[in-house]
C-alpha cells in the first residue's frame, strides 16, 4: 500500500511535462483574466532601521501589532532575504538566525535553541506553522525544517520567529519558539513564475507557479520537484572489508514533490498543501545494512485549511479557522541482504478548529479571547519484521484536545504597557489540564529605546512514540510519562542608534521541570524515554542590525548559554556555549547585482559518547543579478565556502558518535517572472 502510495517519487520526463502543462495552462488562464491592479506592499528591504521597527507582526499575540509593542523576542526573515543569502531550506533560515543552531545527522534537520538540542527530540518542542495552521504532526509531534519540510521557501513571503515559551496562546510544543511561515499570495506574483536551479552531487530543483486576482478572487497555485543523487561518504565505523571499507555511495539520495493552492476570497481563505518526500538514510541507523539503499524514510504531508476573518465595526476583530491534516511515514530498514527489510510506520490524522475575537477599548488597550479544539483522531504506528514473531505490530491511538485563551494588553501610561494571558488546555488522553501564563511589561523611555520584561511558561505533552516509541528490540515502553514544563524570564533592551543601527541586548533563564530524555533501561539495555528531573539554561544574547551608505546592510549577532542538567550538575550534550551569526549584503552595478555572505559559528559540543566536537565557522556566499528588467534573476551560491570540514553529534539509532558535513558546495539558480513589477513583502 505504501508502495503505491509513494512509489519511488521518481522525476523525470514525465515530471518536466507535467511542469510545462502546468504552466501553460496557467498562462491561458492568466489571457482569461484580467489583471488587477496589485495593492502596493512596502518592501521591507527598502525600509529604514525606525520604519522597520514598527512592522507589524501577527504570531506574537494572534494580531497584528508592532514588532516593538509585542511581548516576545522577536526576528523576522523576509523574502528578498531568502533570496538574496541563498536560503534553500527553513533550517538555513533558522541557522542563520540569533539563538538558533541545526543539527543534521543526514535524514533530517533538528533545531536547537538558546543551548537546547536534544539528541533524540524529533523538533518536538518548537511549533511550527505555515500560515497559522499547526504542522507539528502527530505521532512523533515533529517539526520538518530542512529539505523535508513540505513548501518551497520561494513560496514564503516572510518567517515570523518568537522566541520563547508561548503556551498561554498556542498550547503544546510552543516551548521555546513559534516559528510561522507565511506564504505568498496571488498578487504578489501577478502572473506565472518559473524557476529551476542545480547544485552539487546531481541536484536538480524546479519550480511552476501561477497567482492572480479575478473579480475579487485572489488565487496561487504551485507544484516543486526536487531529486538530489547526494554525496559519497565515508564512516570510519565501517572501515573494514566487509563494509566497503566505510565508504557508501547512493544512499544518501532526496527526492521530493510539494504542490500549494491558496484561494482567498471576500476574507475567506482555503489553502490546500500535498506534499511527499524520499530520503535515502546511510547512517546504517537502528542496526540497518550498511551501504544498502533500501534503508530510507518514505513521508507524506497533506492539509487543507479553511480561514475566515472579519472586523466588526471599529472595535472587532474575528479570526476564525477549521483544517484537516494527514501524516504518513514508511520507514524500510534493511537488516540483511537476503530477507525483507524490517519497517516502521505510521500514520496520523487530526481536525484542528479554532475561534478567536479580538476587541479594542479606548483606542489604547486590546483584549483577545480564543478558543481551541483538536481531534487526534488517528495516531497509528505499526512495526512489521519479516522475521519475527507476531509479524505485525500495531499501536493505534487517538486523543481530543480543547482549550481555552485569554490576553490583555494594557497602556498604564503613554509609554508603558502590560500584557497578561493565560490559557488552559485539558487532554482526554489521560494527562488532564494544564494552565499557563504569559506576562509581558514594555517600556519605551525614548521613541529610539524598547524595554521589556517577559515571564512565560509552557508544557509538552509526550507524544505517543515517546509513550509507545518502537515496540521492537530497540525502544520500550513507558505509559507512565508525564509532560514536561518550562518557565522562562527575559529582559530585552532595543535601541536605535541615529538612522543607521539598532542594538538590541537580552538576558534569559530557563527552567525545565520533567524533562523527556532517552535514556537507557539497565536491565535490559533497551532506550525508553522518561521524566529525567529537569535543567536550566541561562544566557545573554546581543545583535547590532545596520542599514549605511550605498545600500549596505546586515546583521551581526552572539549568542552565550549555559545549561546544566538538575539531576548531574552537568552541560546537557549538543549544547554550544556560543553561537555567533553574521548577514551582509550590498547592492552592485546600479542594484542590478546583490552580493551578500552569511556566516555562523558554532560552539564546541560534547556527543552522547562524552567525545567532544570542536567548534567550527561556515561561511556562505551569494550573488544575484537582475536582468531584462527584473524579469529574469540568476543566482550562483556557494556554501561552506572555505571548505571547513566538521561534525554534527550522532543520535541514539546511530552507530556514529559524529555525522559528517558537506564540504563546499554550490548552486546555480534561475527564475524567471512572466510581470517583473511585483513586490514579495508585505
Amino acid at each position: 500500500m505504501f508502495q503505491v502510495l509513494f512509489g519511488d517519487v521518481r522525476f523525470g520526463h514525465a515530471a518536466v511535462l507535467l511542469h510545462v502543462l502546468f504552466l501553460f495552462s496557467a498562462s491561458l488562464c492568466r489571457a482569461q483574466a484580467p489583471q488587477a491592479p496589485a495593492p502596493q506592499t512596502p518592501d521591507l528591504a527598502q525600509l529604514s532601521l525606525e520604519e522597520l521597527s514598527n512592522i507589524r507582526v501577527y504570531t506574537a499575540s494572534k494580531h497584528l501589532q508592532n514588532v516593538n509593542d509585542a511581548p516576545s523576542s522577536i526576528t523576522i526573515v523576509t523574502a528578498e532575504e531568502i533570496q538574496e543569502y541563498g536560503y534553500r531550506t527553513l533550517a538555513d533560515i533558522l541557522e542563520s538566525v540569533r539563538g538558533f543552531y541545526i543539527t543534521y545527522d543526514r535524514y533530517f534537520s533538528y533545531v536547537g535553541v538558546r543551548g537546547f538540542g536534544r539528541l533524540g527530540d524529533w523538533n518536538s518542542r518548537v511549533l511550527l506553522l505555515i500560515d497559522g495552521n499547526r504542522i507539528n504532526d502527530v505521532v512523533l509531534g515533529q517539526a520538518l525544517l530542512g529539505t523535508e519540510f513540505p513548501l518551497d521557501v520561494d513560496l514564503i513571503q516572510r518567517v515570523e520567529i518568537v522566541r520563547g515559551p508561548s503556551s498561554s496562546l498556542y498550547g503544546a510544543a510552543a516551548f521555546f519558539a513559534v516559528i510561522n511561515v507565511i506564504t505568498r499570495k496571488g498578487t504578489d506574483l501577478r502572473g506565472p513564475e518559473v524557476s529551476l536551479s542545480t547544485a552539487s552531487f546531481g541536484t536538480y530543483q524546479g519550480r511552476a507557479s501561477y497567482g492572480s486576482e479575478y473579480k475579487g478572487t485572489n488565487f496561487l497555485l504551485s507544484d516543486t520537484f526536487y531529486s538530489s543523487h547526494g554525496p559519497t561518504l565515508f564512516f570510519p565505523e565501517f572501515d573494514s572489508p566487509a563494509t566497503n571499507f566505510g565508504i557508501t555511495s547512493g544512499t544518501d539520495y532526496d527526492r521530493y514533490q510539494h504542490a500549494l493552492v491558496t484561494v482567498s476570497r471576500g476574507g475567506f481563505t482555503l489553502q490546500g498543501l500535498y506534499s511527499l518526500g524520499n530520503k535515502g538514510v546511510p547512517t546504517a541507523y537502528f542496526g540497518a545494512l550498511f551501504n544498502d539503499s533500501r534503508t530510507r524514510n518514505l513521508e507524506g504531508n497533506q492539509y487543507l485549511n479553511l480561514s475566515y476573518q472579519r472586523t466588526f465595526g471599529t472595535k472587532w476583530d474575528l479570526a476564525a479557522h477549521t483544517s484537516y491534516n494527514r501524516v504518513t511515514l514508511y520507514g524500510p530498514v534493511a537488516e540483511t541482504a537476503s530477507q525483507p527489510p524490517d519497517v516502521y510506520s505510521f500514520r496520523g490524522q487530526w481536525w484542528d478548529s479554532e475561534l478567536t475575537l479580538t476587541r479594542s477599548l479606548f483606542g489604547k488597550h486590546k483584549l483577545t479571547f480564543g478558543s481551541e479544539l483538536t481531534d487526534n483522531f488517528q495516531q497509528d504506528q505499526t512495526n512489521v519484521d519479516p522475521d519475527g514473531s507476531p509479524p505485525v505490530v500495531s499501536v493505534p491511538y487517538h486523543s481530543t484536545i480543547w482549550a481555552l485563551y485569554g490576553q490583555g494588553e494594557f497602556a498604564l501610561t503613554r509609554k508603558l504597557s502590560l500584557s497578561v494571558g493565560v490559557r488552559y488546555d485539558h487532554y482526554y488522553s489521560g494527562f488532564g489540564g494544564t494552565t499557563n501564563p504569559r506576562l509581558g511589561l514594555i517600556y519605551h523611555p525614548f521613541s529610539s529605546t524598547t524595554a521589556k520584561v517577559l515571564y512565560g511558561s509552557a508544557f509538552r505533552a509526550p507524544v505517543p512514540y515517546e509513550i509507545y516509541p518502537d515496540f521492537g528490540p530497540v525502544y520500550e515502553s513507558n505509559l507512565s510519562l508525564q509532560p514536561e514544563t518550562i518557565h522562562t524570564v527575559e529582559g530585552i533592551v532595543d535601541q536605535g542608534i541615529g538612522k543607521s543601527f539598532t542594538v538590541s541586548g537580552s538576558v534569559f533563564q530557563n527552567q525545565i521541570n520533567n524533562l523527556i530524555t532517552l535514556t537507557s533501561d539497565g536491565s535490559n539495555g533497551l532506550f525508553v524515554y522518561e521524566n529525567s528531573g529537569g535543567a536550566t539554561a541561562t544566557g545573554v544574547e546581543l545583535e547590532v542590525n545596520g542599514k549605511m551608505g550605498a545600500g549596505l546592510r546586515g546583521d551581526a549577532s552572539y549568542s552565550y548559554t549555559r545549561t546544566r542538567s538538575s539531576v548531574a550538575g552537568e552541560a546537557l550534550s549538543n549544547s554550544p556555549g556560543s553561537l555567533v551569526k553574521l548577514n551582509l549584503g550590498m547592492p552592485l552595478f546600479r542594484q542590478r547585482l546583490f552580493a551578500a555572505v552569511n556566516g555562523q559559528y558554532t560552539g564546541p559540543v560534547t556527543t552522547l559518547g562524552n567525545n567532544v566536537l570542536g567548534g567550527f565557522s561556515v561561511l556562505n556566499a551569494t550573488i544575484t543579478g537582475h536582468i531584462l528588467r527584473k524579469h529574469l534573476d540568476l543566482s550562483a551560491s556557494l556554501y561552506n565556502a572555505l571548505n571547513k570540514r566538521y561534525a554534527d553529534p550522532g543520535r541514539p539509532e546511530d552507530p556514529e558518535d559524529s555525522i559528517p558535513q558537506d564540504g563546499r558546495t554550490f548552486r546555480v539558480k534561475i527564475t524567471y517572472r512572466f510581470n517583473p513589477e511585483i513586490n514579495k513583502s508585505n
